[in-house]
C-alpha cells in the first residue's frame, strides 16, 4: 500500500477554539498526547525523528534558548499576563537551570545533597559527576537567586505571572522585544485595523480537531490534532485570513532562509493554515476566504534586528503536503503495525 491510500476526514463536529494555559496545553493528560506540529516533527526522519520517538513524546531538557524565546512571545503577544523580574541574581547557562530545578524544593524544606544530585540529573549538569565541590557550589550560587525569586513570588499585589531569567538573557530579552515593538508593520499585523468593522485578532489561541484515517481495508483510527498560533487575524472586510507566527533567530536575520528549511517552519505554518481555514469556514461562514502568512522574526544578537518575511503559497503548499503525509504516516504505524500513545512494540519495520 502506499501513504497516499489512506485518506483523511477532519471531523467537524470536534473543531473548536480553546483558550488553553501552556502548562495544560503542554502537560495535561487531556491535551499532551495531541498531535502538533512540534509532534510530527519527532516522527519526521529528516528532523531525526523516529516512531518511537513520535509515541514516546517530548522529554524535558535545559535549553536556555528556549527560555528567550518564551520570554519575547509573552511580551509581545501577552504582556498583560507576562511580566519579566528584574535582579534576581540568577546564574547563567546550566546552573541556573539548576536554581530553577530546585526552586520548589527550597520553598517547601532543606534541599539535600541528593536532591542536588538528581537535579543535576534532570538538567544534565554534570550528569553522573557530581563532587562534594560541585554539590556546595550549586547551594552558593543559587541561594541569592532562590531568595529574590521567593521575594517576588510572595508579593501578593502582583497579578502577573512572573518569568524569571538570568541578566545576560534578560537584556537579550528587552532588546528583542523593544526590536519588535518598534517595528510598525509587525505590529500592524498584531492589532490591525479596518475601515468600518476591526477584525478579529487572537494570540496565543488553540484549535483542536480530531480527524478519521481510514485504511484501504477499511480500518479506522481517529487522530487527536491540536495547534496554538502565535497570532490570527480573521478580517471580514477583505475576506482574508492571516496566520503570523513570532520567531526568535539565534543568528544574524539574512540567514532565516537556512532555518526555514531546517526546522520545517513551512509545515508549522501549514498546519496552522488548515486549521484557521476550517475555523473560518466552519465557525465563521467565510467562503474561499484569501489566505495570508508572516514571520514575524527577530535576532537575538546585536543589532537585535526585526522583520516580517511573508510566507509564499509554495512553501505553504509544500508544508501541507508535508503534515499531510506524516499524520498518514502515524496512522499507518498505529493500524499496521500496533503502536500507540500508550504502548510501543519493540520493533519497526516500514
Amino acid at each position: 500500500m502506499r501513504l497516499e491510500d489512506i485518506r483523511l476526514e477532519p471531523l467537524l463536529d470536534t473543531l473548536r477554539l480553546e483558550k488553553i494555559d501552556d502548562k495544560i496545553y503542554f502537560s495535561s493528560p487531556i491535551y499532551k498526547n495531541r498531535i502538533s506540529n512540534s509532534r510530527l516533527g519527532l516522527l519526521n526522519p529528516k528532523q531525526g525523528g523516529s516512531p518511537e520517538k513520535f509515541f514516546g513524546g517530548f522529554t524535558q531538557s535545559f535549553n536556555p534558548s528556549f527560555a528567550l524565546g518564551s520570554a519575547v512571545h509573552e511580551q509581545i503577544l501577552q504582556p498583560h499576563l507576562f511580566k519579566l523580574a528584574e535582579d534576581t541574581h540568577k546564574p547563567t547557562a546550566k546552573m541556573g537551570g539548576m536554581a530553577d530545578e530546585l526552586y520548589d524544593i527550597y520553598c517547601q524544606r532543606e534541599i539535600t545533597d541528593e536532591d542536588i544530585i538528581e537535579a543535576s540529573n534532570r538538567v544534565e549538569y554534570y550528569k553522573g559527576k557530581m563532587t562534594p565541590d560541585r554539590i556546595a557550589e550549586v547551594r552558593t550560587k543559587c541561594a541569592d537567586y532562590w531568595e529574590a525569586r521567593s521575594a517576588y513570588e510572595f508579593n501578593l499585589d502582583e497579578t502577573k505571572d512572573i518569568r524569571y531569567l538570568d541578566y545576560p538573557m534578560l537584556e537579550k530579552a528587552k532588546s528583542c522585544i523593544e526590536s519588535l515593538q518598534s517595528n510598525k508593520l509587525a505590529m500592524d499585523l498584531l492589532h490591525p485595523k479596518g475601515l468600518v468593522e476591526d477584525p478579529i485578532s487572537e494570540c496565543e489561541q488553540a484549535i483542536l480537531l480530531d480527524v478519521k484515517a481510514t485504511m484501504p481495508n477499511g480500518k479506522e483510527v481517529i487522530l487527536h490534532l491540536k495547534a496554538k498560533l502565535d497570532n490570527y487575524t480573521i478580517d471580514f472586510e477583505t475576506n482574508t485570513i492571516k496566520v503570523n507566527d513570532v520567531k526568535t533567530h539565534g543568528q544574524m536575520l539574512n540567514t532565516f532562509d537556512e532555518s526555514k528549511v531546517k526546522y520545517h517552519y513551512y509545515r508549522e505554518i501549514a498546519f496552522y493554515m488548515y486549521l484557521l481555514g476550517l475555523i473560518a469556514k466552519h465557525k465563521y461562514n467565510m467562503t474561499n476566504p484569501k489566505k495570508q502568512a508572516n514571520y514575524l522574526v527577530v535576532s537575538t544578537v546585536p543589532n537585535f534586528y526585526s522583520k516580517v518575511v511573508s510566507v509564499p503559497f509554495v512553501e505553504i503548499r509544500k508544508g501541507f503536503y508535508e503534515f499531510q503525509k506524516l499524520l498518514r504516516y502515524s496512522a499507518y504505524l498505529m493500524c499496521y503495525k500496533g503502536y500507540s500513545f500508550d504502548e510501543q512494540p519493540g520493533k519497526y519495520e516500514f
